[in-house]
């Protein structure tokens, strides 16, 4: 039992170092696709951040480009219908 009390504060700040570096990962992706440094995402730039994504192993990123639907992506992701994504619309990809 002495050993379970011990893990789990270690378990959890692995698992708060693995969700910082998940963040970090995506603003790395997000700057590196966002190509005209406007800090939103045309639906091109939008493919390289998907690609970039499903590089590092996220989930999400590779369904979406195994199934090559990066507009449909695109689409839901874009709430405000302006043909851009912003970091606050890309939360939704978490």
């Amino acid at each position: 039992m002495a050993n379970v009390k011990l893990i789990t504060p270690v378990l959890v700040v692995f698992g708060r170092l693995a969700v910082a570096s998940s963040g970090y990962a995506q603003q790395e992706a997000f700057m590196t696709a966002d190509k005209n440094a406007d800090t939103m995402l045309d639906q091109p730039e939008f493919k390289v951040f998907i690609d970039t994504m499903a590089a590092s192993g996220k989930p999400i990123a590779l369904k979406v480009k195994q199934a090559g639907r990066y507009n449909l992506a695109f689409g839901r992701i874009d709430k405000d219908k302006n043909g851009l994504l912003t970091p606050n619309e890309l939360q939704s990809l978490k």
